[in-house]
């Protein structure tokens, strides 16, 4: 089969469906936003680090510079519109915290969705710039997750299929199926 031609400027649909997460940014008590964010992957375990990119004309790529810290938070997937909703409107033009209630961080001042299902509160670690994004690392200082959806043993309970997966635009897709790998012998390779 031949491979077709993507615009480049639509390449990271290839990297999708990935986890569409709620990125908290600001200061509990201060400055307050949310914005969703699919664009988001650890980077290390000594420190735990975690990565997220931000566009940069953004209202939360201003408040993590400011504040030096941000949050990733877990929705269910019966969320999907209010995740969706703060991922297309800004915070310069709508207060976010009336559609995702805010409360703060057990260990930073950051604000957290207050019925997430899992959250990673990062203080800022280091940054890097592109034209148009800038990646801003965080250092894991604390994780939580709902023990219903969440084990550290086994991960996801994908059974529940809790955690919304983005596609593209406003498409969504649920987890289906749980598939154990196993390691292929030699001559099962190609």
């Amino acid at each position: 089969m031949e491979l077709e031609k993507i615009d480049l400027d639509k390449f990271y649909l290839i990297l999708h469906p990935r986890p569409a997460y709620v990125i908290g940014s600001g200061k509990f008590g201060e400055k307050v936003n949310f914005m969703a964010a699919s664009w988001v992957t650890p980077m290390g375990e000594e420190p735990p680090l975690v990565c997220v990119a931000i566009g940069k004309g953004s209202l939360t790529n201003e408040l993590i510079r400011e504040y030096r810290q941000f949050s990733v938070n877990v929705l269910p997937i019966d969320r999907v519109n209010e995740l969706y909703t703060v991922g297309t409107v800004s915070g310069r033009e709508m207060d976010k915290t009336k559609i995702l209630k805010a409360v703060e961080g057990d260990e930073l001042t950051v604000p957290i969705v207050e019925d997430a299902i899992a959250v990673l509160e990062c203080e800022l670690w280091d940054k890097v710039e592109s034209n148009d994004v800038t990646l801003f690392i965080g250092q894991v200082v604390n994780a939580k997750a709902n023990p219903k959806y969440f084990n550290q043993k086994t991960g996801w309970n994908i059974r529940d299929n809790p955690v919304p997966l983005h596609n593209w635009g406003k498409g969504f897709h649920r987890v289906g199926q749980f598939i154990m790998a196993k390691t292929l012998e030699k001559h099962e390779t190609k």
